[in-house]
């Protein structure tokens, strides 16, 4: 027999802001960008996002709360610049609302649902930011609000089942991840294997251009697994992926390794590369954060060949195929909790990007579920 648990009310506030107390959330994810449930395998994901870039990294609590909801608000200058002669391609102040949620529907012997999911601004599958004011008269093109996520989730002894319209990436976003703003209609399943875990996921990635996860599912293109495992080696953790995509197959390889250096300062290194068969062509990145209590900085290198296909667009922040060199600084604003900002260059082969602004995270969770039987 059920018993109905009405634990929405009277949330904590302090639980999600003891979530996102360090400098390095804002999050760029998907992503489901969060940490992991109490039951899941006792495994770091050291490098989701969250773990260095303000920017794009979405903020969520920490879990084992069934219910919370996370509000992100973020306003950036946005410049694009010709590399050669510097001349301004665009220039414009963006704005981005993004919305995190979970609701726990029932708590059962064997197991726990939950309800989640994302909702947020941006017009594209990579884009949550929208474009506000033009400093070169660029007409302004609509400001879309949408739900782009919503999924079931069930969860039981490091078992993780997710059905709906789900999150690109599982546990972990990297350099040439998914964007975590994304979307895969169809579903995911995550379970323990040894120290770490395997993850498949299958379904559908189309409407790039409309997210709204209220739109009808299309035709099957996507399949997805990997195995991720702590290695023998210099603390290292990999992980090594299979992926099919619009009639595309790849092969994913990333080694990750993180340093504690001294009192609150991190290191995190990573190494990914990206092979595609079917064209074939490769994708590669690498990135260093070092993560201190007042500021946090950022260097990544990636390359995305222009033959790669779809698969390249859909990475987290992408900016254009080719060479990429990323450098951004971000930290909290004192005397303001949940307000950080950031600083960030990115320098292309024939383009570069200027972003600075600032984001405010604020929200509520606590545990319990509305039924347990």
């Amino acid at each position: 027999m059920a018993s109905l648990v009405l634990s929405g009310v009277g949330i904590s506030v302090q639980a999600a802001e003891e979530a996102v107390a360090t400098p390095v959330a804002e999050s760029s994810a998907s992503g489901d960008v969060e940490a992991a449930d109490a039951s899941a395998p006792a495994m770091v994901d050291r490098f989701i996002e969250g773990a260095g870039n303000a920017s794009d990294a979405p903020e969520v609590p920490a879990e084992p709360d069934a219910n919370y909801v996370r509000f992100s608000l973020g306003t950036e200058y946005s410049g694009t610049f010709d590399k050669d002669s510097l001349d301004a391609k665009g220039s414009w102040w963006q704005f981005r609302a993004r919305i995190h949620y979970s609701l726990g529907v029932a708590a059962t012997e064997i197991g726990d649902v939950k309800l989640k999911g994302l909702a947020g601004t941006g017009a594209f599958f990579t884009h949550s930011w929208i474009n506000l004011v033009s400093t070169m008269g660029q007409p302004v093109t609509s400001r879309p609000f949408n739900m782009r996520q919503i999924y079931l989730q069930y969860d039981y002894e490091g078992w993780q089942v997710q059905g709906g319209v789900l999150p690109p990436n599982g546990g972990d976003v990297t350099d040439l991840g998914y964007d975590s703003d994304g979307w895969v209609r169809g579903g995911r399943v995550t379970a323990p294997l040894g120290e770490g875990r395997f993850e498949a996921v299958t379904g559908i990635i189309d409407d790039l251009y409309d997210p709204n996860a209220f739109n009808s599912w299309g035709q099957w293109n996507y399949l997805g697994t990997k195995f991720i495992q702590p290695l023998p080696w210099y603390e290292l953790q990999g992980w090594l992926a299979y992926e099919y995509l619009e009639d595309n197959s790849y092969i994913d390889f990333e080694l990750q390794r993180e340093w504690d250096l001294d009192d609150g300062i991190k290191l995190l290194g990573q190494a990914e590369a990206l092979y595609n068969f079917t064209t074939p062509s490769w994708a590669w990145g690498a990135s260093a954060r070092l993560q201190t209590e007042y500021v946090n900085v950022i260097l990544e290198y990636s390359y995305v060949n222009p033959d790669f296909g779809l698969r390249g667009e859909l990475s987290e922040d992408f900016f254009t195929f080719g060479h990429r060199l990323d450098f951004e600084l971000n930290g909290d604003v004192p005397f303001v909790k949940g307000l950080n900002w950031f600083v960030m260059t990115d320098v292309a082969e024939q383009l570069v990007r200027v972003r600075a602004g600032f984001n405010f995270g604020f929200g509520a969770s606590t545990p319990g579920y509305l039924m347990r039987f």
